[in-house]
């Protein structure tokens, strides 16, 4: 009777496999660092709409507000503020910014290019 050795479990398929979810992995942490980005983005025009608010405040300090937030928050990350603006419309305050959040695979997924905005009443 012949016998044959199987000691290993190393198969190609398994190395694919695991290959595969690895990378899955990767993509959904990549997913959920750009849902944190966005989020922190969103909050930072907020933060400026609301230093906008009072009736001395002017545009420039929403701006500059929005943008201490966004440093301070998103630093160093894949997130890139490709502008951000605020201006008085009327007796509304709007906080716009576009972003670019960075795909950590570019080769299979494209960069995020999101539009955001924030408004809020000014105080009379």
């Amino acid at each position: 009777m012949r016998r044959t050795r199987q000691d290993g479990f190393t198969t190609i398929q398994y190395v694919v496999a695991t290959a595969f979810s690895l990378l899955l992995f990767v993509m959904v942490a990549n997913l959920l660092v750009d849902l944190y980005e966005r989020g922190a983005v969103r909050d930072a025009l907020d933060e400026g709409v609301r230093a906008g608010v009072p009736a001395s405040a002017s545009a420039e300090d929403c701006l500059a507000r929005s943008r201490a937030v966004v440093a301070s928050i998103a630093s160093g990350s894949s997130l890139r503020v490709d502008s951000m603006t605020c201006r008085h419309d009327g007796d509304r305050v709007v906080a716009d910014a576009r972003i670019s959040l960075r795909s950590w695979f570019p080769m299979l997924l494209p960069d995020w290019q999101i539009d955001l905005r924030a408004s809020a009443h000014r105080e009379g």
